[in-house]
């Protein structure tokens, strides 16, 4: 009670007119390491546009202070596709967190997965089934309209709105079926993001940005020679837990260079440096 007290006392002096109460109150939003939502929710204080903004610009200097606190690279956890996923969830809730506004209230990110998950359990038993109940179905569908909008990298947002990048539709697709007993790993296509699981058919390649189109490992690789390298040898091994966290951290510093994000891109890229794949 006594934070949300305080936290109302500097939301009256979020926009003073004085440069240095301004500072002071900045520096007293750490506090709250990033997110007000529940002290805002405590008050009932219903924010106009320009102020809901100028108080998650506020908060973020906290959300970057977290993100960069709390990144642990588990390395030797995280090196193969069946490395701790509990470790790997923990990581992308880190930057579902960084990536919220602070200022709205939803579930966490795992929580909005067991969600997902209990809803698909009567109706999926195999990892095709689930790509159709995701994709097929039209309840996930590829952000065609804003690619670089770095919301695709915030799982949260993503399951919300039922949309994200090629990554994040996989990611959520790995991590359903992680809590429904599937099989579904992540391919690390150049250019492109796809996951791998086994079918009566053999190994097959399911594209969650295309309604969870599947594609024949074996019939690719006959129908299309002319592939590189890099791309015949990410269809026929699933790529490791870290190389999707480095890959998303990747989306992420795009997105914030498009958007002259340059604080957060250059926070990224310190986290980039963490990884020794």
């Amino acid at each position: 009670m006594e934070r949300t007290r305080r936290f109302g006392s500097l939301l009256k002096l979020l926009d003073d007119e004085n440069e240095d109460v301004r500072h002071g109150v900045q520096r007293a939003l750490l506090e709250f390491e990033g997110d007000a939502s529940h002290d805002l929710a405590a008050l009932g204080i219903d924010l106009k546009s320009n102020e809901s903004k100028l108080l998650s610009d506020s908060l973020h200097a906290g959300r970057q202070k977290i993100l960069k606190e709390q990144w642990a690279m588990p390395v030797s956890n995280l090196r193969d596709p069946d490395g701790d996923y509990e470790s790997f969830e923990a990581l992308l809730r880190l930057i579902s967190d960084f990536l919220h506004d602070g200022i709205t209230l939803r579930p966490s990110l795992s929580d909005e997965l067991d969600i997902i998950a209990q809803e698909a359990q009567p109706e999926v038993s195999t990892p095709r089934e689930l790509a159709d109940w995701l994709f097929g179905s039209g309840r996930f569908s590829g952000n065609k309209s804003i690619p670089f909008d770095p919301r695709n990298s915030d799982l949260a947002w993503s399951l919300e709105e039922g949309k994200s990048n090629p990554l994040g539709l996989s990611l959520i697709y790995i991590l359903v079926a992680q809590r429904l007993g599937l099989t579904v790993y992540g391919v690390n296509y150049p250019g492109h993001f796809l996951c791998l699981i086994d079918s009566p058919d053999g190994p097959t390649l399911i594209d969650p940005f295309h309604k969870g189109r599947p594609i024949m490992v074996k019939q690719l690789l006959n129908e299309h020679p002319e592939l590189s390298a890099e791309a015949k040898r990410a269809v026929r091994h699933p790529c490791s837990l870290a190389a999707m966290l480095l890959r998303i951290l990747a989306n992420m510093n795009l997105a914030f260079n498009k958007a002259s994000r340059f604080d957060d891109a250059a926070l990224v890229q310190e986290l980039m440096k963490t990884f020794r794949l």
